[in-house]
């Protein structure tokens, strides 16, 4: 499998990185973030995998081992409820504002960025391979543009046993593609076999960035270790004057209000953002989910 190419060194260069991402489709910057950010929100999510229950006793929490015997996954209620904790985390919604992605987002955008608040955090059990998220577009999850880019991000270093991310560059000439139900996150998954393309992949180190655009096809990769949990998070981003949708703009899942949420934050600045410039709305359909029997 080819490699990641760091684009670190378009940084500096606007319109060849804007170039890259139309002809790619996806971005890869080794180090773009700082480690400590990412570290602190590991910590904290890790605190809640303690508390719950999901870690080894006997191991130290920065390990992040899971205690045998224990496999969740998205959509169960044990899953769920840890989940409904780590969205409160005032860290965990901050980082999606790191100055350096939103400058690199600004140069592919050609223009002011929407965060979307709908901010997806990934806690991958070892050896659930059969959740795995498979190979699917973003686009049909998250309507609106299409010209929306996700920022994939590790907590930690993520070598390739840990399970991490590869994307299918040029993917996103094809236009959407044809869905079926599968397993794993989003729950929807495309054939990629007949694209004549290449997958692109490798391990990741505390601070990589991938950054995709809605229809690049993507795949998450199995993690291998014995006992190890893989934390990542998903920001979402756009263009201030492209539509959005209403969903885009509510908490992942929706189980629980931006009020909640915002309970016991400090800073203001990072709250409701997205009300204050004036945004162009769309309605979502549910074609590609019900052709898939998932309406």
């Amino acid at each position: 499998m080819k490699p990641f190419e760091s684009s670190v060194d378009l940084l500096d260069r606007p319109e060849a990185l804007r170039e890259r991402a139309e002809r790619d489709g996806c971005l890869f910057f080794r180090g773009l973030l700082p480690a400590e950010p990412l570290r602190e929100l590991r910590r904290q999510i890790l605190e809640l995998c303690a508390r719950h229950g999901w870690l080894a006793e006997d191991a130290p929490l920065e390990a992040g081992m899971a205690r045998g015997g224990v496999r969740f996954r998205e959509n169960q209620p044990e899953y769920m409820a840890l989940y409904d904790e780590l969205q409160r985390l005032e860290t965990f919604h901050a980082l999606a504002h790191q100055p350096p992605l939103l400058a690199v987002l600004r140069s592919v955008l050609g223009e002011e960025v929407l965060v979307h608040p709908r901010n997806i955090a990934r806690v991958m059990f070892p050896q659930n391979n059969e959740f795995t998220t498979p190979a699917h577009q973003d686009y049909v999850h998250i309507q609106g543009t299409e010209d929306v880019y996700t920022a994939w991000i590790p907590l930690s270093d993520c070598p390739r046993e840990l399970g991490g991310l590869e994307v299918l560059p040029g993917s996103h000439r094809f236009g959407v593609l044809p869905v079926r139900s599968a397993y794993g996150a989003g729950g929807l998954g495309v054939e990629t076999d007949d694209l004549g393309l290449e997958w692109v992949g490798g391990g990741f180190r505390c601070g990589d960035v991938l950054l995709f655009h809605s229809l690049c096809v993507h795949r998450g990769t199995n993690n291998q270790t014995p006992d190890r949990l893989r934390l990542s998070v998903d920001y979402r981003y756009q263009g201030v004057s492209q539509p959005v949708v209403e969903s885009s703009l509510l908490p992942h899942f929706n189980r629980v209000t931006w009020e909640e949420i915002y309970q016991g934050w400090e800073r203001e600045e990072l709250q409701y953002y997205w009300k204050r410039p004036p945004l162009r709305m769309a309605e979502f359909t549910r074609q590609w989910h019900a052709s898939a029997g998932r309406a």
